[in-house]
């Protein structure tokens, strides 16, 4: 696989990703989510975006946006 092929595969994962995590806390009251991710999105959700990602099993992370921590959900 070439490094353009790299990057654009790597861009899709991240704009596929981008979506989940905006649909899911489309609204922003809440800041706690639980999302069925790949192992691989859950890492990359935790280096791209402000957030705490803690695996809950069988696929299922709890994402916590910063600040979220201070606040009862």
């Amino acid at each position: 696989m070439s490094m353009i092929e790299i990057n654009e595969r790597d861009s899709e994962i991240e704009r596929r990703l981008g979506e989940k995590i905006s649909d899911c806390f489309s609204g922003g009251e809440l800041r706690r989510r639980e999302l069925r991710l790949t192992e691989e999105e859950a890492r990359r959700a935790a280096r791209l975006y402000p957030v705490t990602v803690r695996p809950l099993g069988q696929s299922w992370y709890e994402i916590v946006f910063q600040g979220a921590e201070q606040h009862a959900i």
